[in-house]
């Protein structure tokens, strides 16, 4: 037994009982929905194709499939290859799954692309119609498909080649395609520029480098190739690496989509590629929104975003800090103080592979290979960053020496030793890594043997879901005041 997810609103939870068998269960009241079994699908689901779906979804479908890439072979032909590519694929495809599902809520559009069948079907994503249980349409793309977000107004679908095709919904048809290295290359060069030029002041430089970076993005889609560009690289796969792009997307309307972006390279190290930034991405309108720089230290390895989009949480690979930003599409975003809320998991390292949002993004909880889910607080004023009122006199401090620096005149009578000593004592105090940030609100204790996954149901906003690989789907009260969570349900998949 292998959980895979819950859907937006954590109402359903996939399963995968076996290596080709997809099970979808409901969570209140429990039981299963839905099976499908991937082996026999493409016989079963054949026949009744073309009646499922409409002119419209026919036409559009060929013209994706020409698009992303050929699909003239004989079926025969692409069996062999993928018995040839079962042979290649390594364990390490496996751990993440074999499958790459992703439900519409609680509709019956699911989307779900076979990993674990060989390559060629890991490019293949099928659009299938629970009910009916006939698919939809398929699309084929030239990579590997890593991860699939959609909700009720677009799709987005990330390869491992780390390109992000967007389409519409509604008709399926292809709006954008997101190259995120290219867009690394062309902010590099934006930011190469800037800093050769020596004309204009600082809040010139930085509000032209925001200029040209926006602009690059909103240019994602035109490409170059390998050999008319030598400064972008070849293409990797990011589905077998440890540096892998993320992407979440908001489950309302605004559709606002956040990923990772690569890092401009250290000067000591001109070939690193690290993801510590992330795009702020409108989907509705095809344009960019905002540019986070260096939300951690380490590359960022989980992401999530709140349901209205206004809200993103991080943790890098260390899995020890958890910080939450504001995505500034709101009027009254600031971006000299994106950050809202910073909490620490431990001290030990840890591999966070699930953040979520409650709805109404008063709680956040992290899932990790430890024995402890975590839930932290959002609404509550314990939780704010420690050191705010510090840190505003900070900011007051230093600007007040920057501008006694511009003035020589003063710059003796303004600023006194002992004012200078404590500017570079907090600076000091600054750059040390702070143990006193909030904790959690609330706790789970698993077996750190098996995976979990945890949902926040909407109906019931006092409680929380726990589905783990073992077979078991619990659910919890959140306690009123902080400590452990209380069982109060527990059902097994069958």
């Amino acid at each position: 037994m292998k959980v895979l997810q819950f859907n937006q609103d954590a109402t359903c939870c996939v399963v995968a009982a076996s290596s080709h068998q997809i099970s979808i269960y409901n969570c209140d009241p429990f039981g299963k929905c839905f099976e499908i079994d991937t082996k026999n699908s493409k016989n079963k689901n054949s026949n009744n194709s073309d009646i499922a779906a409409t002119p419209e979804s026919r036409s559009n479908e060929d013209s994706i499939l020409i698009s992303s890439g050929s699909r003239d072979r004989g079926d025969t032909e692409e069996e062999e290859e993928d018995n040839e590519d079962n042979a290649l694929v390594s364990g390490n495809i496996l751990k993440e799954g074999e499958f790459v599902i992703e439900m519409l809520f609680s509709t019956s559009l699911i989307a779900i692309a076979d990993r674990g069948q060989g390559l060629n079907k890991g490019k293949k994503l099928k659009i299938v119609n629970t009910k009916r249980k006939s698919t939809i349409c398929e699309i084929v793309f030239p990579h590997e498909i890593v991860d699939v977000v959609m909700n009720r107004k677009r799709m987005c679908v990330l390869l491992e080649s780390d390109q992000i095709f967007i389409y519409d919904i509604s008709c399926m048809k292809p709006l954008e395609t997101i190259d995120l290295w290219e867009d690394h290359y062309k902010r590099s060069q934006a930011n190469s520029c800037v800093n050769t030029s020596n004309v204009g002041t600082l809040e010139g430089d930085s509000a032209k480098l925001n200029r040209t970076a926006s602009n690059l993005l909103s240019n994602a889609t035109q490409k170059g190739t390998n050999g008319s560009n030598p400064s972008v690289r070849s293409r990797r796969n990011s589905l077998r690496s440890r540096i892998r792009p993320r992407m979440v997307l908001s489950n309302d309307d605004r559709s606002i989509l956040c990923f990772t972006a690569y890092s401009s390279p250290k000067k000591n190290k001109p070939n690193s590629e690290a993801l510590y930034d992330v795009v702020v991405y409108d989907t509705l309108n095809v344009t960019p929104i905002n540019y986070l720089n260096s939300v951690h230290k380490g590359n960022i390895a989980c992401l999530a975003v709140s349901h209205d989009g206004k809200l993103l949480a991080t943790a890098s690979d260390k899995g020890t800090i958890i910080r939450v930003f504001h995505t500034g599409v709101d009027s009254d975003y600031m971006s000299s103080r994106s950050l809202f809320k910073e909490f620490r998991r431990g001290t030990r390292l840890c591999n966070l592979y699930q953040l979520v949002f409650d709805k109404s993004m008063t709680m956040i909880g992290c899932v990790g290979d430890t024995d402890t889910i975590h839930l932290f607080k959002l609404d509550e004023m314990a939780n704010s960053l420690t050191g705010d009122a510090s840190g505003s006199g900070q900011w007051n401090e230093e600007e007040e020496i920057l501008a006694a620096n511009s003035n020589p005149s003063t710059k003796e009578t303004s600023i006194s030793k002992p004012r200078l000593a404590n500017y570079f004592s907090k600076k000091i105090k600054s750059s040390i890594p702070n143990q006193n940030l909030s904790r959690n609100f609330a706790h789970i204790s698993v077996n750190e043997s098996n995976r979990n996954c945890l949902g926040f149901p909407d109906e019931f906003p006092n409680q929380v879901y726990v589905a783990s690989d073992d077979g078991t789907f619990s659910i919890y009260s959140i306690p009123s005041r902080p400590g452990e969570c209380v069982l109060t349900k527990n059902n097994k998949f069958t």
